[in-house]
């Protein structure tokens, strides 16, 4: 097969195409896609510059990517509702040394999901890595309710535009923040209710939107810094919680006010979608989560 792979890790210029790279081995709860369309994530650049968990090798080379969409050309013994021919999109294993960057990529069945009919190869592609992560958050870490209010930070962003469609779903008035009058036009147009600045202080903007304590849901979908206790204190209302997608830079967690936290009831969420096959923890609700959505697409494509 041909696979994009790296034997070390390092810039772009290490990733080298190899034309005849043998299929990958499968595990006996494996199905092995064929991939018709890949999707690109920071996640892909993070590991290679890194090497990430499998460190990349002249004699075992690492294929990057995780987002894709295919057919199923094999199931390992072990799998359960997945036959040849089935058409499906998945993110795959952080853990594991082949990825999407292939023609082939054998990934457990239990992160897969059947593909929306409604979507294209490519449109399908770019949804598990940002719908698994919004999915999470939003319904499973922070339990929404529904009628409340989301505060959703980069809502133009991949993850922050997944998970405005998802909060409206879910019944939830939303308020993304954006700068620039296209990205704030494209987050109104995905149904956000309202959009502040991020460039901006947040808390006056959603004071004079009525939310003079701050708001119950926020969805941190950017890098966090210092400001980490700020948001945490002036943002996130009481009985809170507030959801990062990645750890906070050095220094930050210094800044958040623990007895404000307390006597408030403010939560700090960690969002990790790969976390769970990771460590090997309900990995079965990836690919149910994955069939939901793909459930909810077409019933409103």
């Amino acid at each position: 097969m041909r696979a994009w792979k790296i034997t070390e890790a390092g810039s772009v210029d290490v990733l080298t195409l190899d034309e005849n790279m043998p299929k990958p081995p499968m595990k006996p709860t494996d199905i092995l896609v064929k991939n018709k369309a890949i999707g690109s994530n920071p996640v892909d650049y993070k590991v290679r510059a890194s090497g990430g968990f499998v460190q990349p090798s002249e004699e075992a080379p690492v294929v990057l990517g995780w987002d894709a969409a295919g057919v199923v050309e094999e199931v390992g013994s072990d799998v359960v509702g997945f036959s040849a021919g089935d058409e499906v999109f998945y993110a795959g294993d952080l853990g594991r040394q082949f990825g999407s960057y292939a023609e082939y990529t054998p990934v457990d069945y239990r992160l897969v999901g059947k593909k929306p009919k409604t979507l294209s190869w490519a449109e399908a592609a770019t949804i598990p890595l940002v719908a698994i992560t919004a999915w999470e958050t939003i319904k499973e870490d922070m339990n929404v309710e529904e009628g409340s209010s989301i505060l959703i930070v980069n809502g133009a962003g991949g993850l922050g535009s997944f998970a405005i469609q998802l909060a409206k779903q879910l019944g939830l008035t939303v308020i993304a923040t954006a700068s620039r009058p296209d990205t704030i036009d494209w987050c109104k147009n995905l149904g956000a209710d309202h959009v502040i600045n991020h460039r901006e202080s947040l808390a006056p903007q959603l004071e004079g939107l009525g939310y003079p304590k701050g708001v119950r849901y926020v969805f941190h979908c950017f890098e966090v810094g210092l400001e980490l206790g700020e948001f945490m204190k002036n943002v996130v209302g009481p009985c809170g919680k507030l959801a990062l997608i990645q750890y906070a830079k050095e220094g930050a967690y210094g800044t958040i006010d623990g007895t404000d936290c307390w006597s408030h009831r403010k939560t700090l969420i960690h969002s990790f979608m790969f976390a769970r096959s990771l460590h090997n923890v309900g990995v079965e609700k990836q690919g149910q989560l994955l069939n939901a959505v793909s459930e909810m697409i077409d019933a409103v494509s």
